[in-house]
């Protein structure tokens, strides 16, 4: 896990997809706007590669509805790692002092991080690999996207849901479901049971539940069971 050090994060601005969809503009970038219209077009939309009904990612259409989806640039132009690191860590702080901060409602907030000027996939998975065991410590995901992430779906092992035409990192909150995405590592997994607690093994036992159709490994799945049988 990454050290925080002092660095100070910059003053950063998250525009409300709402806004980024009306066009470029003062806090909101060509590429901000771009990612709101895919977002709308793509994670909104069904996927005939999906493997399943719905949106390709569920959690937006209902974020766009509550007004809890906002976009960041985050830059990286000629920047050292140690401020480009403390940006995307504030967002932590951003996320959860955002409203709604309880209830169910609270799972639908998603800050989409628009990584101006990082053209260089390998770095996407850099700081996704870097930052992801704090934003996991905190209860949240973080998830990365970029034209030709190679990561599959959980339905479908030839559909590559992550790909965007902009590099992001997207902040959201760790639901028990996310046992799926966490179980190829033990300390991913003690970040989801810390943060589940007695409701763990319910998601566990919903993700075992639909194993005819989920495409985790054999090593995913014992890992799984030797948590509920614990």
């Amino acid at each position: 896990m990454m050290e925080r050090d002092n660095t100070s994060a910059t003053q950063l601005t998250l525009v409300p997809i709402a806004q980024a969809l009306q066009g470029p503009g003062e806090h909101c970038s060509t590429q901000m706007t771009q990612i709101a219209q895919w977002s709308h077009a793509y994670l909104c939309n069904p996927h005939p590669e999906l493997g399943r009904s719905g949106a390709v990612c569920p959690w937006t259409p209902a974020a766009i509805k509550r007004e809890t989806f906002w976009l960041v640039d985050i830059a990286f132009a000629e920047r050292e790692q140690a401020a480009i690191c403390a940006d995307l860590l504030s967002l932590i702080s951003r996320f959860k002092g955002n409203a709604p901060q309880q209830g169910n409602a609270s799972q639908f907030k998603t800050i989409v991080a628009v990584l101006h000027g990082l053209d260089d996939p390998a770095q996407v998975n850099h700081y996704h690999e870097l930052l992801k065991p704090q934003f996991l410590a905190a209860g949240l995901m973080l998830g990365e996207f970029y034209s030709h992430c190679p990561k599959p779906g959980l339905r479908s092992d030839t559909f590559n849901p992550l790909r965007s035409p902009v590099p992001l990192l997207v902040v959201r909150e760790m639901v028990e479901l996310d046992i799926a995405f966490l179980a190829d590592q033990p300390q991913f997994v003690e970040a989801y049971l810390r943060t589940h607690g007695a409701r763990a093994k319910v998601g566990i036992n919903s993700v075992l539940h639909q194993e005819d159709r989920l495409t985790l490994s054999d090593a995913q799945w014992q890992v799984l069971r030797r948590i509920v049988n614990s």
